[in-house]
């Protein structure tokens, strides 16, 4: 089960995740990124209390990422567990994130590009 909120103060928001970030959870979690996301300038999403994720949630934070670059908003992956995340790329078996753009400029969220 995933819970999500999310705090506001004006020009920031932390968007905190707690749980599974499963297929089932995906639309939620898109459409609160992507209203979050047109509200503030920077984002932090805090994911320390994340005990699992899959592809298709971490497809929709890669999404979030680099749609806050295009947008020029801050976008920060915080309290995440490396080695977690690291796990569900291993199994979405990316080797590159095809077409992303920001390996020459800003960076993989992820650190593989």
């Amino acid at each position: 089960m995933m819970q999500l909120s999310v705090k506001d103060a004006g020009s920031l928001a932390v968007l905190t995740l707690r749980g599974e970030l499963k297929d089932s959870h995906a639309d939620e979690l898109k459409t609160c990124l992507r209203r979050v996301l047109d509200y503030v300038n920077r984002l932090i999403v805090n994911c320390e209390g994340v005990t699992r994720v899959d592809a298709s949630c971490l497809n929709i934070l890669c999404s979030a990422y680099r749609m806050s670059q295009l947008m020029r908003k801050g976008f920060v992956l915080a309290g995440h567990q490396p080695r977690l995340f690291m796990q569900a790329v291993k199994a979405t078996e990316y080797v590159h994130c095809v077409g992303c753009g920001l390996e020459s400029d800003k960076g993989c969220i992820w650190g593989i590009c």
